[in-house]
């Protein structure tokens, strides 16, 4: 078995009531690169802590943090990891990186400020990613990191994951408009995890629709489509049958506690 995708949330921060068995709460995403290999979190929003430990992932795995933008539904419980880390049972835990757009390291500070000293960990590292400082990517151990801007934000990103050995590239989009920079990103990659707020009709700049998120896949050439990151407002399912009808691949709605294949 090679790489695999665990989605921890793939709702907002708006409460939904759960569908057929289905959770969706707020973003957070994690990268296994082979079979018990050490991870990397793609956000980390409220309860993603929590849905690790149901996942049977340990926090002695976590190896990075990836933040897209730093609205509290995509990086709030980046302090609760910290904190659980300061817990004498993590002593032996070693470091951890984060990763995220301009403006981290401030943002890191203020948390702290605001929470108090034992939300620090002193074990980990800030990387801030400006929108052109990785244009060649970043080498992180057995793979290689891309980041766009999406404009969701001033320096919100979405990110591209490619290994170095088996497997293929996969995109994940943050939140976003339907922008050709995201399309460049995503392009040719086996998966692409792309947020799909709102209904078709309900068109934003700043976020996206199926009709919208299936245009970027199609012009990307992706070979799938992973939905994420419903409102209440939209049916999951009936987003991905929209998306499949225009999109060129296959299409299917996350929900929480959903593995994929990569």
């Amino acid at each position: 078995m090679g790489a695999r995708l665990y989605v921890l949330g793939a709702g907002t921060a708006l409460p939904r009531p759960s569908q057929g068995g289905r959770c969706y709460g707020p973003a957070g995403y994690v990268y296994e690169p082979h079979p018990g290999g050490a991870l990397t979190l793609l956000d980390i929003g409220p309860g993603s802590v929590r849905q690790l430990g149901h996942l049977g992932l340990g926090l002695e795995r976590i190896e990075r943090v990836v933040l897209s933008h730093f609205h509290p539904d995509h990086c709030l419980d980046l302090f609760a990891l910290t904190f659980a880390r300061r817990n004498p049972a993590c002593a032996g835990l070693g470091a951890l990186e984060v990763l995220g757009p301009s403006g981290l390291s401030a943002w890191y500070e203020a948390g702290v400020g605001a929470l108090g000293e034992w939300v620090r960990d002193r074990r980990l590292t800030l990387v801030e990613q400006g929108p052109d400082a990785w244009a060649g990517g970043r080498r992180q151990g057995g793979f290689r990191l891309f980041a766009r801007p999406t404009g969701h934000t001033p320096n919100a990103l979405a990110w591209r994951i490619e290994p170095q050995g088996p497997g293929g590239a996969w995109v994940y989009s943050g939140d976003s408009g339907e922008r050709a920079e995201l399309a460049e990103l995503a392009r040719g990659a086996d998966l692409f995890l792309c947020e799909c707020s709102f209904p078709d009709g309900r068109e934003s700049e700043h976020h996206l629709t199926p009709g919208g998120a299936a245009r970027l896949a199609r012009r990307a050439g992706v070979k799938r489509l992973l939905l994420t990151h419903f409102y209440p407002e939209l049916e999951p399912e009936q987003a991905a049958a929209a998306a499949g009808a225009s999109a060129g691949c296959p299409v299917a709605a996350a929900f929480d506690g959903l593995c994929v294949e990569l």
